[in-house]
């Protein structure tokens, strides 16, 4: 049996039969990962609330070999992210984040970069900062990193034809400049930026038909985001 330790964020976890729970993690060190944590419904010892999207833990875990299901032995919690989950619309935006790496990522595909980029975003994520901004220049970012490059630096006339199209269907030039500039900043003065309301429905319905335009099918955290918005998603 192979025993081994790693940061990990939550994607999902559900119920399995009377007290365990299957969970799918974002590691650092080994990708997306399913495994089972045997007795988390009822061990607040070795799962004090530490199985719940969008946590960032420290997973000891064991394997017999490839292929297996892993196990969870314990979680050891590093950040709740406990606002996102307080709060709708942050819980939508960040839902996006979470959806796009677990659709997008293939199992034990080591990503560390990925890793970060949605460690540093989930973290800044709470109703007392200008987190829009983050979200908008982590969405762009984490795409990249999935190998679907936005190229902002570029003129628009310049991009690639369905960004091109997705461009003028959905941006304004004061929603370009917004991401355009955005994506030139780093994190302490990016939570400074900030744009006008309509600029921000256009932004938001750009990423989002961006982001089901590279998907198979169509991200549910997309639609509820849309919904919740009331925004016009077409892809």
């Amino acid at each position: 049996m192979t025993l081994f330790t790693t940061d990990a964020i939550i994607l999902n976890c559900i119920d399995y039969a009377e007290s365990d729970k299957i969970v799918c993690a974002f590691t650092r060190d080994r990708g997306v990962i399913h495994a089972i944590a045997k007795g988390a419904k009822n061990s607040r010892k070795r799962f004090p609330g530490t199985l719940e999207p969008f946590c960032e833990v420290i997973l000891e875990m064991s394997s017999r070999r490839d292929g297996d299901l892993a196990r969870i032995e314990s979680a050891n919690l590093l950040s709740a992210n406990l606002a996102i989950r307080e709060d709708l619309e942050l819980l939508a935006h960040a839902s996006v984040l979470i959806e796009l790496v677990k659709e997008h990522l293939g199992d034990l595909d080591p990503n560390p970069v990925t890793y970060d980029s949605l460690s540093r975003s989930l973290s800044v994520m709470e109703p007392d900062v200008q987190w829009f901004s983050i979200w908008c220049i982590s969405t762009v970012n984490l795409l990249a990193c999935l190998g679907y490059g936005i190229d902002l630096e570029g003129k628009r006339e310049n991009a690639p034809k369905r960004m091109q199209e997705l461009i003028s269907e959905k941006l304004s030039k004061e929603a370009y400049m917004f991401l355009l500039k955005g994506s030139r900043l780093d994190g302490a003065i990016l939570k400074k930026l900030t744009t006008g309301s309509h600029a921000k429905r256009e932004i938001t319905e750009f990423l989002l038909a961006l982001c089901n335009t590279i998907s198979e099918k169509k991200l549910k955290s997309a639609a509820f985001l849309a919904k919740l918005l009331d925004l016009n998603l077409i892809r």
